[in-house]
């Protein structure tokens, strides 16, 4: 049986804490909870966490944990850690994020928003520490899992929605994601997304092309990532 990503919560208040990891864990995720950052500190010396959600109290020490998990001592720890911070508390959740933190979010939380920044703090994570094997790829606002199967799409407000792909949108995205920056011919891009031999037409890519950009390009009508070069392919960038 595969092992659940491991969630730690920090929240001062026992009852919002706990009502964080019930909503990580109908997310699909294992879920942890201390209730001030040395009791953190604490469950870090049990077990490391693939990821934290803390619930931003700068009275409590907050900053302090944060440069002790970024520091170079016994707790330090690359996970990701997602800030919620109180309505009118953005100031302090940008200041969390420039001392460490790698999100943040606005209470009232909703459940499917703290998957989706999880999702792709976790994502982030991975492609930063190793970049060979990451099953997460990146291309500006677009992040994709390939071994979920997974795509979300950051908007210039910072909010994250998971995006719905068919099988064939997914697998170009991929296709091209995968060779980011790279120009890939019709043929190329259609035996690489959806296999060799496959009944598509490369001259009708286009059309794909097009259902594609409707779902995950900021402005579809002018397009900035996915990009072609007429007579050469398409290929996507940042």
């Amino acid at each position: 049986m595969a092992t659940k990503t491991h969630i730690l919560v920090i929240d001062d208040d026992k009852q919002t804490g706990q009502g964080l990891a019930n909503q990580l864990e109908e997310a699909g995720y294992k879920a942890t909870t201390a209730h001030s950052t040395e009791k953190a500190l604490d469950k870090l010396r049990e077990a490391r966490p693939d990821a934290i959600v803390l619930d931003l109290n700068p009275e409590n020490g907050d900053d302090e944990f944060l440069n002790t998990l970024r520091g170079e001592g016994d707790y330090a720890s690359s996970a990701p850690v997602i800030v919620v911070a109180p309505k009118g508390g953005e100031n302090e959740a940008v200041a969390a994020i420039s001392t460490g933190a790698d999100d943040f979010l606005v209470k009232p939380v909703r459940g499917p928003e703290l998957k989706a920044r999880v999702e792709v703090a976790m994502l982030k994570n991975t492609a930063r520490e190793a970049p060979s094997h990451a099953v997460a790829l990146r291309a500006g606002p677009i992040f994709l899992n390939a071994d979920r199967r997974e795509v979300y799409l950051r908007f210039e407000n910072g909010e994250i929605r998971p995006v719905n792909l068919t099988k064939r949108e997914f697998g170009l995205l991929r296709a091209m994601m995968s060779r980011k920056n790279q120009m890939m011919s019709r043929r190329q891009l259609v035996d690489e997304a959806f296999g060799e031999g496959a009944p598509v037409d490369p001259l009708n890519l286009g059309a794909y092309i097009h259902r594609l950009r409707e779902k995950v390009e900021p402005d579809p009508s002018n397009p900035r990532h996915i990009v072609t070069d007429r007579g050469m392919g398409f290929k996507i960038v940042d």
